[in-house]
């Protein structure tokens, strides 16, 4: 943070001078301004990094769980009047499929032609197989689908970009659509989305079909969705459906946990099922086949493990047929959200104490949770959260940091000003002490004095009246020099620089130290204040008693002039020296110089000397023209 506040000191003194000077008010404007700043700058850098993706994605199954039990809770688990799946597993390759003929159909085609013709008996809306059926045709799987031809889609498997995983041609020609089944399985393993937009032969990927050669291919869960309402008159048709980007990925897997009738293919051929089961409805062929068996990877959903291709089609297909498809909320929206509530939550962490800061941004985080999640619910709209919270951490973090330094620095400006106001207070009493021996003791004393010359003469004989005299004469000598000491006449009578020079007369006359003054530019008035000139005055004097009293030097030089802007003075002695490092914990005296001088503004060192081998040097720089509460402030 310290770091922070020096490359950003530049920048705060160029502040309007007038909102600077207004105390609590421009500490105010100051922390709203850093704190939306840091808001924004937090946002941009962070908010959007691919960790935050990551943990969103982890998040997503948890959301989905919790809309699944609120919406259970409420409405109930749905069971689907609308499709029926159908599984064909390794019992039933094993007791349906005949001998492979080398160079012949697959052995499953003439099991669906059987499969197919019980089911199409019940009158069914559409079958849809989702059953690698690439390779050679089955001349009685192609009699199958053209006998019922307006009702059979075909799954495209595997990857489009090869066109021997497609089924035969005959196979994509007799039948009602063939369309790309294709799952997007996140880094998670979780399926939620199904994909709107494939990828096109030219590489776009805001095409909304697939294209090869003369034959296009839509997504599987689209393609039955718009026969389902062509052939039913409810849902949404082709051109009804919205358009989605790549970056509008939306999410077909559904909270809501409908179920689904399920029979094995076995069960159907052998008529353990009745195809009145199947009336109306759209029914779905997929596999079901052991890891052992099956290479394809396991996939699951938010409130599934271990669900078929099937199932997961048939929850796509069921999500946009009722109009139930969730939205992502628009990222480019999002974006400039975040930006906003970032900088909006870094003023408000800014300026609020604690406690309250506190609880405000817990209360923040939950009401946006349970915002996005009713969202979820109710509008079928995916608001990213973790971008949220993760602003509103930064927020708060560096909101917080914000308030403690600009607290600090209030405070300590607090403190000066409580300093000033006592060391005001201070001379104030000590002037008033100076005036009070001035007017009273000293003319006490004198009378005295007058009083005892009286005794001389009439006891001419008695030494007793001559010696008080001198007692008094001495002690009117040191009560001036208190007086001196305690108000400092000389620096309104005499001028600053003056002054002192004449601490250095009376260091040499009481010390019998040779001394030399510097006067490095001639002039006297530098736009000080009479509280600035009486502190400097102090501190050289309270330097000048610490060179009589511990350095035992015998040549003393003070130095005053200009320097690039600053007042420079320097009292330099030829004595033992002193440890700077031990200055807080040996002298009060020095500890003083340092505390006057911050009061001021000044900055105080102390450093061995050039001009002497041994000795001590005490340099004082302060700001010229510049009020004691700026200097105070660039410190």
């Amino acid at each position: 943070m310290a770091n922070m506040s020096s490359f950003l000191a530049p920048i705060t003194r160029r502040l309007p001078a007038a909102m600077a000077k207004q105390g609590r008010d421009g500490l105010l404007f100051q922390r709203l301004f850093w704190g939306t700043l840091a808001g924004c700058l937090a946002t941009i850098l962070l908010a959007e990094s691919p960790v935050l993706d990551t943990m969103e994605l982890n998040l997503l199954e948890w959301r989905f769980k919790v809309a699944h039990e609120l919406s259970s809770k409420l409405l109930g688990t749905t069971k689907s009047q609308d499709i029926v799946l159908v599984t064909y597993d390794d019992d039933d390759q094993f007791d349906l499929e005949a001998e492979p003929i080398d160079d012949g159909p697959s052995p499953v085609q003439q099991v669906l032609a059987n499969l197919i013709t019980t089911i199409q008996a019940g009158s069914p809306l559409l079958v849809v197989v989702d059953i690698d059926v690439a390779g050679k045709a089955d001349p009685k799987l192609i009699e199958v689908f053209q006998k019922y031809r307006s009702n059979i889609v075909l799954a495209l498997l595997g990857n489009l970009e090869d066109a021997s995983d497609f089924p035969s041609v005959e196979l994509r020609k007799a039948c009602a659509a063939c369309a790309y089944d294709h799952l997007l399985a996140e880094p998670n393993g979780l399926v939620c989305q199904m994909p709107m937009v494939a990828a096109a032969q030219e590489g776009t990927v805001n095409s909304p079909i697939f294209t090869y050669g003369h034959e296009v291919f839509d997504s599987l869960p689209k393609a039955v969705a718009a026969l389902m309402a062509s052939k039913g008159g409810i849902g949404p048709t082709v051109g009804q459906m919205p358009k989605f980007t790549q970056d509008d990925l939306p999410l077909y897997i559904n909270f809501r946990g409908t179920k689904y009738d399920t029979y094995r293919a076995t069960e159907v051929v052998n008529g353990e099922v009745a195809p009145s089961h199947f009336q109306g409805k759209v029914v779905i062929i997929g596999t079901k086949f052991t890891q052992k068996q099956d290479n394809t990877p396991a996939v699951r959903t938010p409130l599934a493990e271990n669900v078929t291709h099937a199932q997961i089609q048939a929850d796509a297909i069921n999500t946009i047929h009722k109009n139930q498809i969730i939205h992502t909320f628009p990222r480019s929206i999002l974006h400039h959200i975040l930006l906003l509530a970032g900088g909006a939550l870094g003023a408000l962490a800014s300026i609020l104490r604690m406690g309250t800061r506190t609880t405000s941004f817990l209360c923040t985080s939950m009401v946006i949770v349970a915002t996005t999640e009713v969202l979820f619910i109710t509008s079928f709209i995916y608001v990213p959260i973790v971008p949220l919270l993760a602003v509103i951490m930064l927020a708060f973090i560096f909101g917080t940091l914000i308030y403690l330094d600009t607290d600090l620095r209030l405070r300590n400006k607090e403190l000066a000003e409580a300093r000033e106001a006592m060391q005001v207070r201070a001379e104030e009493e000590r002037q008033r002490i100076a005036e009070d021996l001035h007017d009273e003791t000293l003319p006490a004393l004198s009378s005295v004095a007058r009083m005892a010359d009286k005794l001389s003469t009439e006891l001419q004989d008695n030494p007793v009246p001559q010696e008080m005299r001198m007692k008094l004469d001495q002690a009117v000598v040191e009560m001036r020099r208190v007086i001196n000491d305690l108000h400092p006449s000389v620096l309104e009578t005499m001028g600053f620089k003056p002054a002192l020079e004449n601490l250095l007369v009376a260091l040499e006359r009481d010390m019998n130290i040779e001394t030399s003054f510097k006067d490095g530019d001639q002039q006297d008035d530098y736009g000080l204040t009479q509280m600035t000139r009486l502190q400097l005055y102090r501190i050289v004097q309270e330097g000048l008693n610490n060179i009589q009293k511990h350095s035992h030097a015998n040549e003393v030089e003070l130095s005053i002039g200009l320097q690039e802007g600053h007042l420079v003075i320097k009292v330099t002695d030829n004595g033992r020296g002193i440890d700077p490092s031990k200055i807080r914990a040996d002298s009060h005296g020095l500890l003083n110089i340092r505390q006057r001088a911050q009061l001021i503004g000044a900055n105080v060192e102390w450093s061995k000397p050039v001009v002497y081998e041994t000795g001590c040097e005490l340099t004082l720089k302060i700001a010229v023209g510049t009020s004691d509460e700026d200097a105070r402030g660039n410190l």
